[in-house]
């Protein structure tokens, strides 16, 4: 899905090949003289006037567009206003297509049908017919909008619109229908039109600009949502009484992940994504969604069942039988909103397989966090919550067939079974709702879907967990070079001190009740090859194998046989430990940019496996005195997607800056270091036999030696993280191979991958556009590590073997190591087409036989030679400069994200850099 966003934006503009060839051959940094102004972005008012790239670009202002009316005496009659941000009066909309329908404007007219006997409310779609020209017959559809009506500008914004379809009219229409096959009368619901109930209007203006091609979307999109009551007009909020409503779910939680919230503090600033990282370019607000994604979209839908667990073909409707009523007996209509986005998100956790919805393959899905995270959609646990949904918090209050079955789809209600595996469980048969909350009560679903680990959307643990907080106050480093280290960790409920086990002899529990426990890890920075006598901008913890930071549990320094390493002492007052690592396990003579972390976990006994590790956020400060490492991250942004990231087990956790003590620029994957015999008879799964023989259809493990043919590339943490966010939008998708953990092989297959966001969103990770250009890079020259890509000595070049890359490893970095300088590593791991590759070469950027071969590895350059060379890239893409990166990647993107243009880049050439970026 993503990648088909982003191919239609790969084509907003198309550059020649002289241009490029022109492009190619250099950047001049300076911009020429400035040309002659064209029309400002915000001034204009008359759509039917305005350019593409005007009509792209302009932003609705979401306070000031309004519905002004909306009567319904035959067919219904809506006035609306339309305003810019910039405060002008939109004119000139209406133009339409060759049948008469009005062209990016549309009007959809739903009633809410209310709780009932335990089944949640639901909508119902007006719009469900055709509207016949020529004398043909009205004709039954799914849920669409209506387009065909008269529309009539009134001046300064404000257009008054008559549908075509009288809704008075439309439950005779239909019912005097002939229905057959998979055209069920059913299926299209009770069309009565019923003014005492809710209704919902929204008027939609966004979607394609008419006469592009290839075709160019309207950047800012405005749903205009109005629920009312037709028989009193009171517009309904949540603050109506006497009027049933249905907000579940918040556009902006989606936007968290699709795109950009904004504010995170303003509930009611929408942010943006949907339709710009999902289909349908006009309709970016869930509450629309929910109108046209109803129960209807069954209609002319045939009815798939599985066959030993797995569909076939397309799936729209499935059901245990294939005669089965999806309006009244146990069936699952996958175009339904609940439906759809729970299936969607639960993806690779359905039981049976072979989903197929318009071209959405449910079971090929992973969602970054736990689909039983209700919360990340659904929230009412405060006021402030509660005025945006009110009915956010139905997922625990109105448990049904239809929303839980969504994803827990091994129940099968109706026959009282539940199937996993080879086992059947039974449950009670449920032909309806409205005994579901006898068992499912609110507290027995919270606790149902509570998380391991408490997070902020998961505010409770199972009974009986303990979650910590790791606090570390300090670390000094004294004249002999032995380094102390003030901590202390708290119980997370009571934020008290707890108080670990006395040191002894040969112990080996650092907590009663628990096993394992937190280690300290030591990065540093000390000169290597690139930099000379300065001190490295990044970690490299010179001396060490792979690179790799030392790592001393607590538990070894609270026994006392470990008394050369260090020891504990303490607690004070305030519940702070000291732990000394004396000078031989702590910093070598010389490090600099010294920094601490305190990661991994303790695992609480009594629990079963799946829960007693107490996964705890690592935490990190720097040697008192030190210069500090640069912030690149924010790991509360990774929290949008994750929740609670965790990586290698839960061993590193949510916090990016201890990320970067290992996944540092000399780190490279570790494939090739596996043996012959572990290769030979290691148990691969299902999933990586398919990876492999995708990535090599002759893969035989057995092969002596086949570990070397293995891909290596940099595992530094912008590389690596770049490559798997850029997943299959790459043109050479990464391929990591690592020998490990322990006795395992980790596999990660980017073209696996789909980013929910749009690629050049760069701001859904960093902490600032400015974090991320190439000036800051430049100005830390030569202190910006370049990327190791292939580690290898002078032997392991010669000879490689095993033995050979895992020494090659253990004296990294090595002259010979294949590297790629600093900012071309961050680009090369998105943009990797033959032409961007190109032209980073011709700017000073060497990547080896990666330059005209695949770019997931055995990419760059001999590090002794890459002193020699200078990235030329802050010439053209510095902030202020022709193809100033924060201007590029910002150009696709909604206006939410306010970048002012710092430059006067023309058409040409965004048009050649949206080529080279393959967006």
């Amino acid at each position: 899905m993503q990648r088909n966003v982003l191919g239609k934006f790969s084509s907003f503009l198309i550059a020649s090949t002289a241009a490029a060839a022109l492009f190619l051959g250099g950047c001049e940094g300076d911009r020429g003289p400035k040309g002659e102004p064209g029309a400002p972005g915000g001034a204009f008012t008359n759509l039917s006037t305005a350019t593409t790239d005007q009509l792209a670009n302009i932003t609705f202002d979401q306070d000031t567009s309004t519905v002004d009316s909306v009567t319904i005496q035959s067919p219904p009659v809506v006035t609306f206003t339309l305003k810019t941000t910039s405060g002008q009066a939109v004119e000139g909309i209406g133009s339409r297509d060759t049948s008469g329908r009005l062209n990016n404007l549309g009007f959809s007219l739903a009633k809410l049908i209310p709780a009932s006997n335990g089944t949640p409310s639901h909508w119902v779609n007006y719009i469900v017919t055709t509207v016949p020209t020529g004398g043909a017959a009205v004709a039954a559809s799914r849920p669409t909008s209506d387009r065909e009506g008269k529309l009539e500008y009134l001046g300064n914004g404000k257009y008054r619109y008559t549908f075509a379809r009288d809704i008075k009219l439309i439950q005779g229409q239909v019912n005097a229908m002939t229905f057959t096959g998979n055209n069920r009368r059913n299926d299209l619901g009770d069309l009565t039109y019923d003014p005492s109930k809710t209704h919902r209007l929204v008027v939609a203006y966004g979607g394609n600009i008419p006469g592009t091609s290839p075709a160019v979307a309207y950047k800012n999109a405005i749903n205009l949502v109005y629920d009312f009551v037709p028989a009193t007009g009171t517009r309904v909020t949540s603050s109506t009484s006497n009027a049933a409503q249905r907000n579940i779910v918040l556009t902006k939680y989606c936007n968290e992940c699709h795109g950009n919230p904004g504010d995170p503090n303003n509930l009611n600033e929408r942010g943006w994504g949907l339709g710009i990282t999902t289909p349908h370019a006009d309709r970016v607000d869930t509450r629309y969604c929910a109108i046209c994604h109803t129960s209807q979209r069954a209609y002319g839908r045939a009815i798939s069942t599985a066959t030993s667990g797995a569909f076939t073909g397309n799936t729209y409707v499935t059901a245990d039988v294939s005669t089965a009523d999806p309006s009244t007996d146990e069936a699952q209509i996958l175009g339904e909103f609940v439906t759809m986005v729970h299936k969607i998100h639960m993806g690779s956790n359905l039981t049976l397989t072979g989903y197929s919805y318009a071209g959405v393959h449910f079971n090929e899905v992973a969602y970054p966090q736990s689909a039983a995270l209700c919360r990340k959609c659904h929230r009412a646990d405060t006021a402030k919550e509660q005025a945006v949904t009110p009915q956010g918090n139905n997922w625990r209050t109105m448990p049904s067939r239809k929303a839980c079955g969504a994803c827990h789809d091994n129940v099968h209600f109706s026959t009282g079974t539940i199937t996993e595996g080879t086992t059947t469980i039974t449950h009670p048969v449920q032909l309806n709702d409205a005994s579901c909350n006898a068992c499912h009560t609110p507290t027995a679903i919270t606790e149902s879907h509570a998380q391991a680990i408490v997070t902020p959307l998961n505010p409770e643990a199972p009974a009986g967990l303990t979650s910590f907080t790791y606090d570390l106050a300090s670390a000094t480093v004294d004249a002999s070079n032995n380094l102390a280290i003030k901590f202390r960790i708290l119980n997370q409920a009571t934020n008290t001190p707890i108080t670990l086990a006395t040191p002894a002899a040969g112990l080996t529990a650092a907590l009663p009740g628990f096993t394992g426990g937190p280690s300290f890890l030591l990065a540093y920075a000390m000169p290597q090859l690139e930099t000379g006598t300065a001190i490295p901008a990044d970690y490299n913890n010179l001396g060490k194998v792979a690179a790799q930071p030392d790592a001393i549990s607590i538990a070894t320094l609270l026994n006392t046989n470990n008394a050369a390493t260090g020891s504990i002492t303490g607690p004070d007052g305030s519940g702070y430990y000291t732990a000394t690592i004396n000078a031989a396990s702590a910093f070598p003579a010389g490090a600099k940019m010294r920094a601490v972390a305190m990661q991994s976990y303790f695992t609480q006994t009594g629990f079963d496996s799946s829960i007693a590790g107490r996964h705890t956020r690592a935490v990190i400060v720097p040697v008192s005195g030190d210069a500090v490492r640069r912030t690149v991250v924010d790991p509360d942004k990774c929290r949008n997607c994750h929740e609670f990231f965790e990586a290698h087990g839960g061993q590193r956790v949510y916090q990016t800056q201890v990320c970067v003590t290992c996944h540092n620029p000399n780190l490279t994957t570790s494939g090739r270091t596996i043996s012959n015999t572990k290769l030979s008879g290691f148990n691969f799964t299902p999933v990586q036999l398919s990876i492999l023989t995708t990535w090599d259809p002759a893969f035989n493990k057995t092969t002596a030696g086949y570990a070397l043919t293995f891909p290596e590339f940099s595992n530094n943490f912008k590389d690596l993280i770049h490559g798997i966010h850029a997943g299959a939008t790459r043109t050479d998708p990464i391929r990591d191979v690592r020998n490990g953990p322990s006795a395992g092989i980790t596999l990660i297959a980017g073209e696996e991958i789909t980013f929910p966001n749009m690629l050049g969103n760069c701001e859904a990770c960093h902490i600032s556009q400015q974090s991320y250009t190439p000036d800051v890079v430049s100005a830390l020259a030569p202190r910006a590590l370049p990327s190791t890509q292939v580690t290898q000595s002078a032997a392991s070049a010669e000879t490689p073997t095993t033995t050979t890359i895992t020494a090659a490893r253990a004296t990294v970095p090595n002259p010979e190591d294949l590297v790629v300088a600093p900012i071309t590593a961050a680009c090369v791991s998105c943009h990797d087409t033959p032409l961007a590759k190109a032209h980073m070469v011709a700017n000073g950027g060497r990547l080896g036989l990666a330059e005209t071969g695949p770019s997931y590895t055995d990419m760059g350059v001999a590090r002794v030679t890459l002193p020699s060379l200078a990235e030329q890239c802050v010439l053209c893409h510095g902030q202020g400069k022709v193809a100033d990166v924060i201007t590029m990647h910002a150009a696709n993107r909604p206006a939410v994200v306010s970048v002012a243009p710092t430059t006067t880049t023309t058409s040409a050439t965004k048009a050649l850099i949206k080529k080279m970026l393959n967006w």
